[in-house]
């Protein structure tokens, strides 16, 4: 009797699957990415508060953070900046009563120095806003090195937002460390490791939001005879 001969038929993967496994690859390469990323974004992160601070024609101090306009405050009253600019003050806030407050609180501060060297920015919401209104006082007042002062976990997205609008400028980081981000052991504490992660993944969209923008500047016509 003959051998029975069998014939097996290569069966192809449905092209959605494809699409699937696809999509899989990409979201776990992605996730992998992150996550580097992000310890490396964590670990570099300034754990104190800088021991010398550094000079500049201006303090900017960006609201939002706790311990940042008493860190401004400080570098205006050591001389480290001849002047101070708070950047995103709420709007409903009055200048001369939270000028007579800060007189108030502030002892090392003369009335006169806080008439003089305050300045306080209400044109921004959010960091993006705080690079343009910062980068239009400094262009207004022809100035070209500034001491940025935020918290330590934002002091990354800030720079990125202000070198981009404000390129030829010096930008000296002042870290503030707040008190309730426990950076030593970040995964314990869900609160820390949720601001940490949401802050990373700003940073990634800033990121490419300025390297698009530049992308598109690149591109539009006229863009080689303009620069």
């Amino acid at each position: 009797m003959a051998a029975r001969r069998y014939r097996f038929r290569r069966v192809r993967p449905h092209p959605f699957r494809r699409v699937a496994l696809t999509l899989v690859a990409i979201a776990l390469i992605g996730g992998v990415a992150w996550a580097v990323g992000f310890l490396r974004f964590v670990d570099q992160l300034p754990r104190a508060a800088p021991a010398t601070a550094a000079t500049a024609e201006a303090a900017v101090v960006l609201t939002g953070g706790s311990r940042r306009l008493e860190a401004g405050f400080a570098l205006l009253a050591a001389e480290n900046a001849p002047i101070l600019f708070v950047s995103g003050v709420d709007e409903r806030v009055d200048a001369d009563e939270l000028k007579a407050l800060i007189a108030a609180t502030t002892p090392h501060l003369s009335a006169e120095t806080i008439a003089c060297c305050l300045i306080l920015g209400y044109g921004a919401t959010d960091t993006i806003g705080n690079a343009r209104e910062t980068g239009l006082w400094m262009r207004n007042g022809d100035r070209r090195s500034i001491i940025l002062v935020t918290s330590n976990y934002h002091m990354p997205r800030a720079r990125l937002e202000f070198e981009h609008a404000m390129p030829g400028v010096a930008i000296h980081e002042h870290a503030v460390v707040p008190a309730d981000v426990r950076l030593d052991a970040w995964w314990r504490y869900p609160g820390t490791l949720a601001l940490l992660a949401g802050e990373w993944t700003k940073y990634l969209f800033a990121m490419v939001r300025i390297v698009a923008t530049g992308w598109i500047s690149a591109l539009r016509p006229g863009a080689e005879l303009s620069s």
